[in-house]
């Protein structure tokens, strides 16, 4: 498997590694420790990373996150939330300024759900800091400091991050996986399905959400899989006269405000379904097609 992506603005390529290798238990053996595991099912945030691409930022869960997702993209752990000279981020001189860490083991995954937010935007700061939990320090001066780092802007280092998987030479990498990889990762409806056609009992990974948890805590070998993330037709929704069509691949944040603009109590539903980091990654097909009791 080869996996190349931005890692706290450097270009990596990883070789040789399981397709359900998890971004959490890579980037904990490479050293990077600041992202924590506690529940290692996407429930407590303390493993949260702020992942990058044409879309925007988004904070998600790295416990359930396999490493062939990360193709193309840039990802940020909270070692690589400050600039290159030392200078804080926003929430981080926040969270200082307003004591919002005590025992400090949720702080990291507190600050990558504020800085994902930060860098949205987004100033529905219970939403998003709903997927992360904290025993001791108390909610209310976390709050605190995400409202005050909101009124600051992005900082330059992540504003003018290099572009998406550049390479030191400029070049991009491709977007999907070698056509020998272990884990295909096709770039078109028909390259899937040609792949599929050959490989019908492959198991099929969009989001992870509930897949993750059939390795990390089933301790499942999946064998043959296949990555549908690259995919961008199965991320369309598109209105027509009477009728959504949306996409298979689409999250359950793409389709929230969409969905709220018609049917309000059904996007109020989506708004507390899991957390953001869940609903950043959780697609509808999954949902359907796994039928999760959970």
């Amino acid at each position: 498997m080869s996996v190349s992506f931005m890692l706290n603005g450097e270009p990596v390529t990883i070789e040789g590694e399981p397709p359900t290798r998890t971004l959490l238990d890579w980037l904990r053996a490479r050293g990077l420790t600041g992202t924590k595991e506690g529940c290692n099912e996407g429930d407590c945030g303390a493993c949260t990373v702020m992942v990058s691409d044409e879309n925007g930022s988004r904070a998600l869960n790295a416990c359930i996150l396999f490493l062939p997702q990360l193709q193309g993209k840039s990802l940020r752990t909270v070692e690589g939330l400050a600039s290159p000279d030392g200078a804080l981020h926003p929430v981080q001189e926040a969270m200082i300024t307003h004591h919002g860490s005590q025992c400090g083991f949720c702080t990291p995954g507190f600050i990558m759900s504020m800085a994902a937010a930060h860098s949205s935007g987004a100033t529905n700061h219970d939403d998003y800091l709903a997927g992360n939990l904290c025993r001791c320090t108390g909610y209310a001066p976390i709050i605190r400091a995400a409202e005050e780092a909101a009124a600051q802007p992005v900082p330059p280092w992540l504003a003018d991050e290099p572009a998406l998987g550049e390479t030191a030479a400029g070049e991009p990498p491709a977007t999907s996986a070698p056509p020998d990889a272990a884990a295909p990762a096709p770039s078109s409806l028909d390259a899937f399905a040609d792949w599929y056609l050959a490989h019908p009992e492959a198991v099929l990974i969009a989001g992870a959400t509930d897949v993750g948890l059939w390795v990390t805590k089933q301790l499942r070998e999946l064998g043959e899989v296949a990555f549908l993330n690259t995919i961008p037709e199965l991320r369309q929704i598109s209105e027509t006269a009477g009728a959504l069509r949306i996409g298979a691949m689409a999250t359950l944040s793409d389709l929230q405000p969409i969905i709220a603009q018609h049917y309000p109590s059904f996007g109020e539903l989506i708004r507390r379904y899991a957390s953001v980091q869940v609903r950043n990654a959780a697609t509808i097909g999954g949902n359907i097609a796994n039928g999760s009791p959970i």
